[in-house]
């Protein structure tokens, strides 16, 4: 694989993900712009190189190929997304293609809620759905219906009206306030802006505070009437058209456009203008012209989207800081000179990811430019090289944890944390890991959807998970886990409630503890009745504990009794006496073993710690490293140098297969 082609993946991985964060979240990691420029270098190498593409949604879909798997409303003319222009020059092209075939074009605001459908039958509301991928979207029809003051959706028209109106569904600036009080007074945390807030309501099962959402229509699919008739029917059905926003804007002729451009990007920037806006629309007016043109898979030719320039101001950047969320994932922000954004100050503001940093080689000291995303939350977009004057340093943080120093897990664009003791998502990855309790196909997207949605507050929630919540859990880009890989998790889960105490104990995610501390605390006290009733002396009695890990351990059983109690009450294993003839008759008894190289035979499938646990199952003790002490080396590469070591001491070295004899039954 080529470094540009490696490039080109790592750019679509880059863009999906930043995709499900606009769509899904109320963090985006990247700005419009920056967004922008990916899809172009993205295209441009899917043009250079047709025989290296590989299959992604990023253009054929709206909504950059949001999933919308487990929805039931096929929309039968589909709801496309919109092309966007980026310059005045584009706007004036498209005009002039427009006019040409006979058609003004006409200005609308484009607004930033959710697109939805709604159908009349009988000239009442039937169905309210959400576009999804453009051909199948979910039904939301009673969601919307739970919205206390939905204002622009007449839920009777005339009576022989068979329609279908589509438009987007929103919070003003009013309807935001007055709802986020009310979600405040009830106890709940206060949505981040109008999008996520009419997202988060759309999308929640039950809401027990009075809201507010707002309906503007502007499209009538399959209808012969021209922008402006279309407009006036909606006006006269009830509803509020979106050409209605414009005030005093001139948005018919075509002369006009330009104009009309400049003066609604002054005009949304007031404190009075009421809704949630970053855009313009320009359209054909002729309906007629439709079909001729057609559309693309996923945006019609007869229409695009002009995107404003966001609020911005320049400041020098003093330092970047690294935090871990509840969820794990590591979370960059940059701190710099207070500067005035948009009606406010602010000296802090977020750098998404380390990826966005080093692409953009931003550093400390560096005149960076400063905006509002969505017109609320503070973003660093870009700096200036060309100001720099020598002092400013590359910015290259320690791959270690902010909070524990423990190393971080870099595979992915975003960043996480994988030690238990920095947040819940932390503690689920390192408990559900191979050398815990083993519980495949729960990585660290899982988790953090496991944490976000709020069904586990530990691991001992993971054993009271059913598979229909597993089986709706909300991922990224709009996905959900599905029935297939919710009964496969939930199987595993099912099966570590018989990992060996020795995982358990590790699971627990105590500080310095781990995997070697778990094995000798098993061997010690073999039950978790009688580890949770030992003392800091009793647990300095186990080699290797001194009295600092002694009382941490046990301020960690006292700290994690509750989840102790619902572990066992999952029925997870929490250890047994051994036989006294147990005891007596394991092959290794006295014997310290050390392990090197890859295992055969019937060893092969093991990890290095489930050898670990195999050789003290056997009643021997597990090391790292040869010494005179060493009893036996189990070595799968000859010429190692442990093998040299164990050579020159006449320690006996057995090979894995010989060692399988040895253990017999226990493997």
């Amino acid at each position: 694989m080529t470094t540009e082609h490696s490039s080109y993946l790592e750019d679509i991985r880059l863009a999906e993900q930043a995709n499900a964060a606009y769509y899904q979240s109320s963090e985006p990691i990247m700005s419009d712009a920056a967004f922008d420029a990916l899809l172009e270098r993205i295209a441009a190498f899917e043009e250079a190189h047709p025989d290296q593409v590989v299959f992604h949604r990023l253009f054929s879909a709206p909504g950059g190929g949001l999933s919308t798997e487990g929805t039931d409303v096929s929309h039968e003319v589909p709801m496309l997304s919109l092309d966007k222009v980026r310059s005045l020059d584009e706007i004036e092209s498209f005009t002039t293609s427009m006019v040409a075939l006979g058609s003004p074009v006409t200005v609308e605001p484009k607004l930033d809620g959710l697109a939805i459908s709604i159908e009349y039958r009988g000239g009442r509301l039937v169905r309210v759905s959400t576009r999804g991928d453009g051909r199948t979207g979910e039904d939301i029809t009673e969601r919307v219906r739970s919205i206390s003051n939905l204002h622009g959706v007449p839920y009777v028209v005339h009576p022989s009206v068979e329609l279908e109106v589509r438009g987007e569904l929103l919070m003003s600036k009013s309807d935001f306030a007055t709802s986020n009080a009310n979600r405040v007074a009830a106890g709940k945390t206060a949505f981040a802006n109008p999008r996520n807030a009419i997202a988060g309501t759309v999308r929640a099962d039950s809401i027990d505070y009075e809201t507010h959402a707002t309906f503007i229509a502007y499209d009538v699919p399959g209808s012969s009437e021209d922008v402006n008739a279309a407009a006036a029917h909606l006006h006269a059905l009830g509803f509020l058209p979106s050409s209605d926003l414009l005030g005093d804007v001139p948005h018919t002729a075509e002369r006009s456009v330009l104009e009309a451009v400049e003066k609604f990007g002054v005009a949304r920037e007031h404190d009075d203008y009421p809704y949630p806006t970053d855009g313009i629309v320009i359209k054909a007016v002729r309906a007629d012209i439709r079909p001729k043109l057609g559309s693309t898979s996923r945006a019609p030719r007869w229409a695009m989207a002009y995107k404003y320039e966001a609020k911005k101001a320049t400041t020098v950047l003093r330092d970047i800081v690294m935090d871990v969320g509840r969820t794990g994932n590591i979370s960059f922000t940059g701190v710099f000179d207070p500067v005035h954004v948009d009606g406010s100050t602010i000296a802090r503001a977020t750098l998404h990811n380390f990826a966005f940093i080093h692409d953009r080689d931003i550093r400390i000291g560096d005149t960076v430019e400063v905006y509002k995303a969505n017109d609320v939350i503070p973003r660093i977009s870009r700096s200036f090289p060309e100001l720099r004057e020598g002092s400013e340093q590359p910015y290259d943080p320690e791959r270690v944890s902010p909070k524990s120093g423990s190393p971080l897990d870099t595979s992915e664009v975003i960043w996480r944390s994988t030690d238990p003791a920095d947040s819940l998502g932390s503690w689920v990855s390192y408990a559900v890991s191979r050398d815990c309790l083993d519980i495949e196909g729960i990585g660290g997207e899982i988790a953090a959807a496991l944490v976000e949605s709020e069904l586990i507050g530990d691991i001992a929630d993971l054993f009271g998970l059913t598979v229909d919540e597993l089986t709706a859990l909300q991922l990224s880009e709009g996905r959900t886990l599905g029935a297939r890989n919710a009964a496969k998790i939930h199987a595993q889960i099912e099966t570590a409630k018989t990992r060996p105490l020795a995982r358990v104990i590790t699971a627990l995610g105590i500080r310095r503890s781990g995997r070697t501390f778990g094995r000798r605390l098993a061997a010690h006290f073999h039950t978790m009745a009688a580890l949770r009733a030992a003392g800091v002396d009793d647990l300095q009695q186990v080699e290797g504990v001194g009295p600092e890990r002694a009382r941490l351990f046990r301020e960690g059983l006292d700290r994690l009794a509750p989840v102790l109690d619902k572990l066992a009450a999952a029925g997870v294993n929490m250890g047994a006496e051994p036989d006294a003839d147990d005891r007596g008759a394991r092959p290794l008894n006295g014997m310290t073993v050390v392990v090197t190289g890859a295992m055969t035979g019937a060893l092969s499938n093991l990890s290095r710690n489930e050898m670990n646990e195999l050789i003290e199952r056997a009643g021997g003790k597990a090391s790292g490293s040869v010494s005179k002490k060493t009893s036996l080396l189990v070595c799968g590469e000859e010429g190692s140098s442990k093998w040299k070591k164990a050579t020159d001491l006449g320690v006996r070295i057995v090979t894995p297969e010989e060692f399988a004899i040895m253990v017999g039954d226990l493997v």
